[in-house]
């Protein structure tokens, strides 16, 4: 009995991490995928970052619409993502916090920034430094693309912005999300006070 418990304990231990770090309980639909990346004009060469990997279907997307000569650069904490990466000369991985992007990429400028982190479900202190990230190493007129569950992280982005970011819905996904939109993210001189 005692060892149930410690099992149960264990299972339900691991379920909460694995939350905290995804935030998800299935891998997000195709409806939500194409209508965050149609947000992007694919025409030209781009050099972007994506943050989230999870099973790789928006990485999968990326490429499929980018063109030879753009570029992809993933930042992913869960080292069991490995499994989905994809042997792509266009991708560069980086198994490390978004909140270290400074440390690998010093003062580069990334055209757009992609990310399916799980900020609503983040410590607080974590998210500010991936926003602080963000800022620092989206190029202007960039955008900068995030989805969530649910509205919770709305006031965190609003105080990001001079302007509220564009915010859309789907609907045909598990659970259905949103889509927070961020042109020339905060503008200049902004800073994210939390």
């Amino acid at each position: 009995m005692v060892e149930k418990k410690q099992s149960t304990y264990m299972l339900l231990k691991d379920i909460i991490k694995k939350w905290r770090t995804k935030g998800a309980i299935a891998p997000s639909s195709r409806f939500l995928v194409n209508k965050m990346l149609s947000k992007i004009d694919y025409a030209q060469d781009l050099d972007i970052l994506q943050l989230g990997f999870g099973n790789g279907v928006f990485t999968k997307e990326i490429i499929r619409r980018s063109t030879t000569n753009s570029s992809l650069t993933i930042f992913e904490v869960d080292k069991n993502c490995r499994k989905y990466k994809l042997d792509n000369k266009r991708i560069t991985y980086v198994e490390d916090s978004a909140e270290k992007i400074s440390l690998y990429f010093e003062d580069k400028k990334f055209d757009h920034i992609i990310s399916t982190l799980p900020f609503a479900s983040l410590q607080r202190e974590v998210s500010q430094n991936i926003f602080k990230e963000i800022k620092q190493h989206l190029k202007k007129n960039g955008k900068f693309l995030q989805f969530q569950y649910s509205l919770f992280s709305r006031k965190d982005f609003n105080k990001l912005c001079k302007e509220k970011p564009k915010i859309d819905f789907v609907l045909l996904n598990l659970p259905p999300a949103f889509i927070y939109e961020k042109t020339k993210y905060c503008g200049v001189g902004v800073v994210y006070k939390g």
